[in-house]
């Protein structure tokens, strides 16, 4: 059924990608990746992958080096071609080359030859020959086809992306998450915690108490005394099983989400006194607040029982 397809995202037109990820883009839009980008410390570098679907996966960690590059203990992130694309043009990212359709799969066809060595098998025109075991355990011949270009040489339309090395945000996308976090306002609860707390300029504190109050909620919604990353994966399994044991797309999202702030945000500023500017610690509150209303909107789809109690 299409409401258990694993990569079912259903915004913006958008129907699924076609595969189980640990992570999806959690909407459309340069202001969405852009943040995405900037859940992680200054300076990260990100690395593919995977593509699919114009989508990309992305980790923060060199992926030749990890067994598993998709295992869910790593952190994620996954973004859109076209919002990389104007993330690049706006000169808030480096790292990426545009390519039209042709010459990203044509790339991609190439890159897939480099995989195979010595195992490469072509035709004579120059399709990559496979075989495959059918389901009585026999070896079928299939083709990777060489692409072939059908576009116009007088336009062409680079709507594809594609990463060398890494990606990581400039100089100015950081400041541009400042820009973005101005006039932000803040869910009740935050604003009241964290208002005073800036009048007095205490941006350190304003993150530690943020961050706290997180923590706090969901401990208090299971009564369970575990703190941290343990707390997370015990959240993400009950509210997987409130889910008919599904582990839906908007769930890893939200996962990911918990765990980059608990990891990037909280850990640090819950163990290392901060130095921070009024725009900067707004930015780390913004992404906060929006996990905070996120996990509300958990307790109340998953939990109205539990709550009516």
């Amino acid at each position: 059924m299409l409401e258990k397809f694993p990569g079912l995202l259903g915004y913006g037109g958008i129907i699924a990608i076609h595969a189980d990820w640990p992570n999806y883009p959690s909407g459309i839009g340069w202001e969405i990746a852009l943040k995405t980008l900037g859940n992680f410390p200054d300076g990260t570098k990100f690395y593919e992958i995977s593509d699919i679907d114009r989508c990309k996966l992305l980790i923060n960690l060199y992926p030749k080096n990890l067994k598993d590059p998709y295992d869910e203990k790593y952190y994620h992130s996954a973004i859109w071609h076209t919002d990389l694309i104007e993330l690049h043009e706006k000169g808030l990212i480096s790292g990426i080359i545009k390519k039209s359709e042709f010459e990203f799969e044509l790339y991609r066809f190439e890159e897939f030859k480099k995989q195979l060595g010595q195992n490469l098998k072509e035709d004579d025109e120059g399709n990559i020959i496979l075989f495959y075991k059918d389901k009585n355990g026999n070896y079928e011949e299939t083709k990777y086809q060489k692409p072939i270009s059908e576009e116009d040489e007088d336009w062409i339309y680079r709507e594809c992306v594609i990463i060398p090395n890494t990606i990581k945000l400039t100089k100015k996308g950081i400041l541009e998450l400042t820009v973005l976090s101005k006039g932000i306002e803040f869910s009740q609860e935050i604003n009241n915690l964290t208002q005073p707390l800036l009048q007095l300029e205490r941006f350190d504190t304003a993150i530690r108490e943020a961050s706290l109050l997180i923590e706090t909620s969901i401990k208090k919604l299971h009564d369970v005394n575990l703190f941290g990353q343990r707390l997370i994966e015990f959240h993400i399994k009950d509210v997987v099983k409130n889910n008919d044991d599904f582990y839906s797309a908007a769930i890893k999202c939200y996962r990911g989400e918990l765990r980059t702030i608990f990891s990037f945000i909280r850990n640090d500023f819950a163990h290392n006194f901060k130095i921070l500017t009024e725009g900067q610690c707004r930015v780390i509150l913004q992404r906060i607040d929006q996990t905070f209303n996120e996990f509300k909107e958990v307790n109340n789809t998953y939990y109205k029982n539990k709550n009516n109690t």
